[in-house]
């Protein structure tokens, strides 16, 4: 994918990091608007959001936290992917953002790890390499485990008949196991069906993040355990009967 003239939504309020992390993505011919605090990111999101490629957000800003803003801002385009820039490395943290967000990295980060960050996620949306994908996948039609189904064709999956919401990143892990029922899957297998597009950055933390997101989903307060951890090795899909 060619990110020549990709417009980016940058809202930071550290001056000195947005110079830097400004004139490293204009080096990569990426378009970066820059925003200080939550009330202008918003009369920039309200002025152009269907401009935007993508929205890089910091979490702590003068004015409010990251979270809400990106709430709101998926609440009305839900189809712009969302990296939040965080000093907070705890894990409660990252879940909490990664229900509304779809991607984090935690400051200092290093340039070109963020550039592939930007990459993978723009590809997910703009669906380069899942146009094939999608092709075999609707032909695939209804699958089911228990009381877990995936429809395909629609991109949608249900529990117990309930429809669940979630990231594009939660889906492609549901599909991989719900292709790999009773198999287990390696991390490495998980990482590249979510980021493994032309050389992606590749983050081991991100995905088991993304796995007890997809987790708490599933079970829905329930103790149900529908994902196996298999120490050292990845996860498995129990077979439900």
């Amino acid at each position: 994918m060619d990110l020549r003239e990709k417009k980016i939504l940058f809202v930071e309020d550290d001056d000195a990091l947005s110079m830097g992390t400004i004139y490293a993505l204009e080096s990569e011919k990426m378009k970066v608007v820059r925003a200080s605090d939550c009330e202008m990111a918003r009369k920039l999101w309200e002025e152009k959001q269907g401009e935007y490629d993508l929205v890089l957000l910091d979490i702590m800003l003068p004015d409010g936290d990251g979270f809400s803003l990106c709430e709101w801002m998926k609440s009305q385009r839900a189809d712009v992917p969302v990296i939040f820039l965080t000093a907070l490395e705890d894990e409660g943290n990252v879940v909490h953002g990664l229900q509304y967000g779809d991607d984090y990295i935690s400051k200092p980060f290093r340039t070109k790890e963020l550039v592939a960050r930007i990459y993978a996620n723009i590809r997910k949306y703009r669906g380069i390499h899942q146009a094939d994908l999608t092709k075999e996948d609707r032909s695939a039609g209804i699958i089911r485990n228990g009381e877990l189904t995936l429809d395909e064709g629609n991109m949608l999956v249900f529990s117990k008949e309930k429809r669940l919401e979630l990231t594009l990143s939660e889906y492609r892990l549901f599909q991989a196991f719900m292709h790999n029922v009773g198999r287990i899957l390696t991390r490495e297998q998980l990482m590249d069906r979510l980021w493994s597009v032309d050389g992606a950055f590749v983050d081991d933390n991100t995905l088991s993040v993304y796995v007890r997101r997809l987790r708490q989903k599933l079970e829905q307060g329930e103790n149900r355990d529908y994902i196996k951890t298999i120490r050292g090795v990845g996860y498995r899909m129990e077979e439900e009967r």
